[in-house]
């Protein structure tokens, strides 16, 4: 089983604007103060799962985690791009320094290193030669949202479709902080439907839900990105990364939360 499993950002890191008022918009002041708007103990908590799963189950994995305020504050607050580039480079630094604290060998896989933007697409050619060699190597790459050498930004979510294609993925799995897709958002609509399965063809979509900060964020920019890999036979699934036991069980099969994007 091959399996891409994207950490989103809110589910590791602040969201909440109230508290990113002071947010550091250099990389040197986010080296200084960032781990003050990561949340460690949840970074540590999937990173135990990740581990419980692979000591459980037979897969392997290919680990993406969304940039977060570590990258959408800086690009909107119109940041140098190297700047943003530190700043989301440290965030995964902590991701891959917990998962080396409970075994798992995961190893920094930059985009802005490994790949580019041209002729109106991405090119995740040499990220994935990268990944595939550390895969071979029983390793875990652990890769991220960037600002390429062109300015371009590729978020998480376009990487986890990117590298399911290159890889021909079995399954994506993307946590979230909220249970899976509504009609509406359901933190603020009390009458939002949640939806445990979503087709991407056939009949009317429904109004998704933007609940996330950022400018390559929310739920219908996911959903929308999972087509294409749902139409190719990836079973995707979208879960609440914030509740604890969630990650491990998606990674070991079950399926009985979270909703399923199928064509």
């Amino acid at each position: 089983m091959k399996i891409v499993l994207k950490i989103g950002g809110s589910v590791i890191s602040e969201k909440d604007p109230a508290r990113l008022a002071d947010f550091p918009l250099t990389a040197a002041e986010v080296k200084k103060r960032g781990e003050k708007y990561m949340k460690l103990d949840a970074i540590a908590r999937i990173a135990a799962e990740i581990k419980e799963a692979i000591d459980s189950g037979a897969f392997q994995l290919i680990l993406v985690n969304g940039a977060g305020p570590f990258g959408h504050l800086l690009v909107k607050n119109d940041s140098p791009d190297e700047d943003v580039r530190e700043s989301v480079r440290l965030q995964n630094e902590r991701l891959v320094k917990e998962l080396r604290v409970v075994g798992v060998d995961a190893v920094p896989v930059p985009p802005s290193e490994s790949a580019s933007f041209k002729d109106d697409k991405f090119d995740i050619g040499y990220l994935w030669d990268i990944s595939g060699l550390l895969i071979e190597e029983n390793k875990v790459p652990s890769t991220y949202g960037d600002v390429l050498d062109t300015g371009m930004v590729i978020s998480g979510d376009d990487l986890v479709v990117l590298l399911a294609d290159k890889w021909h993925a079995d399954k994506i799995i993307v946590a979230t902080d909220v249970d899976g897709v509504y009609t509406k958002d359901p933190k603020t609509n009390a009458d939002a439907e949640f939806l445990p399965t979503l087709h991407i063809t056939g009949g009317d979509n429904p109004e998704y839900a933007l609940n996330l900060i950022g400018v390559t964020g929310g739920m219908q920019s996911k959903v929308e990105k999972l087509k294409d890999a749902a139409a190719k036979g990836v079973a995707c699934r979208i879960i609440n990364g914030t509740v604890p036991g969630n990650v491990k069980a998606a990674l070991l099969g079950d399926e009985s939360f979270g909703t399923s994007v199928v064509a």
